[in-house]
């Protein structure tokens, strides 16, 4: 049995559903995508779209801006307090964990290229907006990193709605626009910047797919330290696979009793096992559990051993 297949059997027995069926035999232990052997979790980093310089000719479609232009009501927005890091009463536990998911991204970026990174989920609803956010605010926050945040679920954009950008212009102008069209990103902290959806789309499969989204992601690469790309739930998305491939690694955020493990089985089927650079376990109840000091539980392949639990 792989980590991972663990892990999500695991959330799958803490929500109180039944244990997936698996063959007898041989069988039994087939990891959840075919592959040789297990993969480091960072292994296709370099695949990052940066690294082609086709994608990088031309005008850049992301200007910064000169002044800070964000909204800065949302450390004290009572929806979001102790939801995000930076606002009050944000468990101190659950900060901790996020600068080890930091630091595990930070080793990746160090050791083998790491900087352009998904967050995703099976179904809406899983927490993979939270996540995004949380994790660039501790990139640039925790770690002085300058951070882009890219809001590219267009059917349902959360990022713009949780820091109060109102959905005017953004990725979706980028992609739709008839010939080149450059996008002033919007400054949230002195180090963390977003690229808002923009206005919601119904349909945008083929513009998140296009070489014009690897543009984006390319030319977003070169001005900022890291690139967090929140996706559509790729259980719902049917080009995942050519999306995620834009990407050098996927974090899959997994809410317990909320995707049927066989949807989230095929889910890591669509990214393959390899690009994913870990499993998040939202909304575990690890109340009891002294040791546990947080709300989740992350599985990351990481650099051997075993899987890390927060």
């Amino acid at each position: 049995m792989t980590r991972l297949a663990d892990a999500l059997e695991r959330a799958n027995s803490r929500a109180g559903g039944p244990a997936p069926a698996r063959p007898a035999g041989p069988a039994a232990h087939a990891p959840l995508a075919a592959a040789p052997a297990p993969a480091p979790a960072l292994a296709l980093v370099n695949a990052a779209p940066e690294n082609d310089p086709r994608l990088t000719e031309g005008p850049s479609l992301l200007a910064l801006p000169r002044r800070p232009n964000g909204p800065a009501g949302w450390r004290t927005d009572p929806e979001l307090i102790g939801k995000l890091v930076g606002t009050d009463d944000f468990s101190s536990g659950a900060r901790e964990q996020y600068r080890k998911l930091a630091a595990l991204l930070h080793h990746g970026q160090v050791e083998r290229g790491l900087k352009v990174v998904m967050t995703s989920s099976a179904l809406p609803g899983e927490g993979k907006s939270l996540t995004a956010v949380n994790t660039a605010l501790t990139l640039s926050e925790s770690y002085q990193r300058k951070v882009l945040l890219i809001d590219a679920d267009l059917r349902r954009p959360t990022i713009q709605r949780i820091f109060g950008i109102p959905p005017v212009a953004g990725l979706n102008e980028i992609l739709k626009s008839n010939e080149d069209t450059q996008m002033t990103v919007t400054q949230i902290t002195e180090r963390l910047f977003v690229l808002p959806a923009g206005r919601p789309d119904s349909d945008p499969i083929s513009g998140l797919t296009s070489q014009r989204m690897q543009r984006v992601l390319a030319h977003a690469a070169q001005l900022f330290d890291w690139v967090l790309v929140d996706t559509p739930p790729l259980g719902l998305l049917p080009d995942a696979g050519l999306l995620t491939s834009f990407v050098g690694g996927v974090l899959l955020v997994v809410r317990c009793g909320k995707a049927p493990y066989s949807l989230v089985r095929r889910t890591v089927d669509a990214v393959t096992r390899e690009r994913i650079l870990g499993v998040i376990m939202n909304a575990v109840d690890l109340a009891h559990d002294r040791n546990a000091g947080g709300y989740y539980e992350y599985y990351g392949y990481g650099y051997g051993g075993t899987p890390d639990k927060k």
